[in-house]
């Protein structure tokens, strides 16, 4: 019964330097789109884009500096 209840953890640690580098094409594709090089659309898809990063981030850290019992509770 206890195998049937056990989690499975598809990330083990949370690496946050990560977000720097996937934030760079976010941000280009939002600026471009918005200032007319590129199709307004793409600066919509951005700001999704931009947003959605911005919501990973902000779980990255609560599961960052959440602490979590080292032993399960019996």
């Amino acid at each position: 019964m206890a195998e049937r209840n056990a989690k499975l953890v598809l990330v083990r640690k949370v690496r946050l330097w990560w977000y720097l580098p996937a934030l760079v094409p976010i941000v280009a594709l939002f600026y471009f789109g918005f200032s007319g090089v590129i199709h307004p659309i793409l600066g919509l898809v951005g700001l999704f884009l931009l947003i959605f990063w911005l919501m990973s981030l902000i779980f990255a850290l609560v599961s960052r500096l959440s602490r979590r019992p080292k032993e399960p509770r019996q």
